[in-house]
């Protein structure tokens, strides 16, 4: 038996790979970003900097969530539509948010965007680098055939 056949072969385990790859490395960016804010613009930048984090961690974390949810079917045409429509609806609605609140007198928008754009560039390259390392199987390995049985 191979390594590749202990993966599992539901539809939306590819997503909890990639939730659970990129989580933990997009929070460590993002509070990074956070204290160097807090040294260069002080606490209004920080807390800014901060709600950029939580809001682009949150958007990402619930697109895969929702895309492990939805995507019940190994169909691969299903992954790539509803995949697509989920990420450009994380990104609408990312954008809908900076849009809202870059203008606020309370939020340092040079903060708030530079922090999600951090998230999400580190959350991307995290979720493709556990989705690749996951090595999910895309066919069925062969059994060995039974004696008297012909192929």
């Amino acid at each position: 038996m191979s390594a590749t056949a202990t993966a599992p072969s539901v539809a939306g385990a590819p997503f909890a790979v990639m939730l659970k790859g990129a989580l933990v490395p997009s929070a460590i960016a993002g509070l990074i970003t956070v204290v160097v804010y807090a040294v260069i613009g002080g606490g209004a930048a920080a807390l800014s900097a901060l709600l950029g984090v939580v809001v682009a961690i949150g958007f990402f974390a619930s697109g895969m969530v929702l895309l492990s949810r939805m995507v019940r079917s190994a169909n691969p045409f299903a992954f790539l539509a509803v995949g697509m429509a989920v990420y450009l609806g994380q990104v609408l609605a990312l954008l809908i948010f900076m849009l809202i609140f870059r203008e606020r007198d309370w939020v340092d928008g040079p903060a708030l965007g530079i922090s999600a754009l951090v998230v999400t560039l580190v959350w991307q390259v995290f979720a493709m680098r556990a989705f690749r390392a996951a090595r999910f199987p895309v066919y069925d390995e062969p059994t060995a055939p039974v004696a008297g049985e012909t192929r």
